[in-house]
């Protein structure tokens, strides 16, 4: 899959099927494997996109401070490449961050925006545990250490619980070929700390969904909550006994959400 050059960095995404294009973005130190479990849900009614923001994945890593700002403007520039007029765009957690971003900055482009455990600001224990993550990189902590600890945090109790499921997801995570370095996470850490959107957030005119999970430490029911009072006739959802990626737990009840809301607004 190929490369764009943007922004002066090379951006990797992959795009799948036709019609009306769909931009997923992952959040803080995920890269576009987040959303591999629902290509075959969108790809056959969509242009379905999804990205590794600069830091992450296959896309450049370069080592200077980044700020949601500036992964919104990839976002754009991509856009603009593939000759996008407009399109849905649809973030999780710190890619929630991102798509309130381009829903307030570029709101002629942005059809829908699906804005999917995110927060007006980080909460400051999430921030305190990110900022431990770089310096677990940082010291060569074993991947696996890494990713049980983040893990804990990431899903629900329940999902931890059922049998294969964290085995699984620690096979997979430690069998990316473009694992998260310490430059990445280092400068998407201060995206994710400098990110606030309390004082715009109430002008965003975009169709927005929030969408909120009960069992999140990372994004609170009450921080999904406090984003979709900001923002003006935004729609919200709640999914029930699910952590911070409820499109991974979840994914059928997800993409019914997602879906529904597309559509009433298309």
């Amino acid at each position: 899959m190929p490369k764009i050059k943007v922004n002066d960095i090379n951006l990797y995404y992959e795009s799948y099927g036709q019609g009306e294009p769909i931009i997923f973005i992952s959040g803080f130190s995920a890269d576009h494997f987040a959303w591999q479990n629902l290509i075959d849900s969108y790809s056959s009614e969509y242009q379905m996109i999804i990205i590794d923001n600069r830091g992450s994945g296959q896309s450049d890593i370069p080592d200077m401070p980044y700020t949601v700002d500036m992964m919104a403007d990839d976002v754009v520039a991509l856009a603009n490449k593939l000759d996008f007029d407009s399109y849905h765009i649809v973030g999780s957690s710190m890619g929630g961050a991102i798509v309130q971003t381009l829903a307030y900055k570029y709101p002629e482009k942005i059809r829908t925006a699906i804005i999917s455990n995110s927060f007006i600001e980080i909460d400051t224990k999430f921030a305190i545990t990110a900022k431990t993550w770089c310096q677990m990189l940082k010291g060569k902590v074993t991947p696996k250490i890494q990713i049980e600890q983040s893990f804990a945090w990431v899903f629900s109790t329940n999902f931890l619980q059922q049998p294969g499921n964290f085995e699984m997801l620690i096979e997979l995570a430690i069998a990316n070929p473009y694992p998260m370095t310490e430059i990445g996470l280092r400068n998407q850490l201060n995206a994710l700390l400098t990110f606030q959107s309390i004082n715009w957030a109430n002008k965003i005119r975009v169709p927005c969904l929030v969408i909120g999970s009960d069992e999140d430490i990372i994004a609170s029911e009450k921080d999904t909550r406090r984003v979709a009072s900001l923002i003006p006739n935004s729609q919200y959802a709640l999914i029930k006994n699910a952590g911070h990626l409820p499109h991974i737990e979840y994914p059928e009840e997800f993409n019914k959400i997602v879906r529904d809301f597309i559509k009433k607004h298309a």
